[in-house]
């Protein structure tokens, strides 16, 4: 079974409106703060990186920016973000009140997620309360959202995914609601084995964003959407993904 979670479908891009035919490097350099958490491993740290961190430095290069990356607890990083004029904040999933707070710009992934388990396969929200599951699930995020408005009430919020692998490893909880190429490289960098994990059904599908504070400059939200568009043409885009994905 694949553990590959994240879609190929830049194709998608052309509906949404996003792609450009000239490159944008030759415009004059700005520099810009963007905000992004502990999100392993689309953003991971200084040292690692992640998948949306190198991705964003594509974004740069492309759109002639300067753009410094800052990490944050997810939930700090969307306050910073929104209490920053003119800053940035990836990788955001959508939502209604979201959209009151901050500029959507561009999507940078497309990912699914599902029940992560180390038994049988756990495949639908309603199977989870059925069974009286104990779920898992990152603090603040817009999975946790998902599973409270499905009516799950046996949720463990936790802010870190090291230990929220580790408290799947111990059976603390029965199951983690992510995205399966997290909870694989989560276990791997703990020195668990991933072909321990057994992933149920596709739960959601998300588009993770570059989103940005609401005071941004219009014109620089133009230069990082077309940005974005041509780093999805670029072949490093999924040779980036790739190496996070194996």
């Amino acid at each position: 079974m694949s553990f590959l979670r994240i879609f190929r479908a830049p194709a998608l891009l052309l509906c949404l409106g996003f792609l450009v035919a000239s490159p944008l490097r030759a415009e004059t350099a700005t520099r810009l703060v963007a905000f992004t958490g502990y999100l392993p491993p689309l953003s991971i740290d200084k040292q690692h990186k992640g998948i949306s961190v190198e991705l964003m430095e594509l974004v740069a290069e492309e759109a002639g920016l300067e753009i410094e990356v800052r990490y944050a607890p997810w939930k700090r990083a969307q306050v910073l973000a929104e209490t920053t004029p003119g800053s940035l904040l990836f990788t955001a999933a959508y939502s209604a009140s979201r959209k009151e707070k901050f500029r959507y710009i561009a999507p940078l992934l497309y990912t699914q997620s599902s029940f992560v388990t180390l038994d049988r396969p756990l495949d639908t929200i309603e199977e989870a309360i059925e069974n009286n599951k104990v779920i898992g699930v990152h603090l603040g995020s817009f999975r946790s959202h998902i599973l409270k408005r499905s009516g799950l009430g046996n949720l463990e919020e936790i802010s870190s995914a090291d230990q929220m692998s580790s408290m799947l490893r111990a059976g603390r909880i029965d199951a983690w609601y992510t995205m399966s190429i997290r909870a694989r490289y989560m276990f791997q960098q703990q020195g668990y084995d991933p072909e321990d994990l057994v992933v149920g059904a596709p739960v959601s599908h998300g588009i993770q964003w570059l989103i940005a504070n609401r005071d941004l400059d219009p014109k620089i939200s133009s230069r990082l959407a077309a940005a974005v568009s041509q780093v999805w043409r670029d072949p490093r885009y999924w040779q980036i993904v790739d190496q996070y994905t194996r």
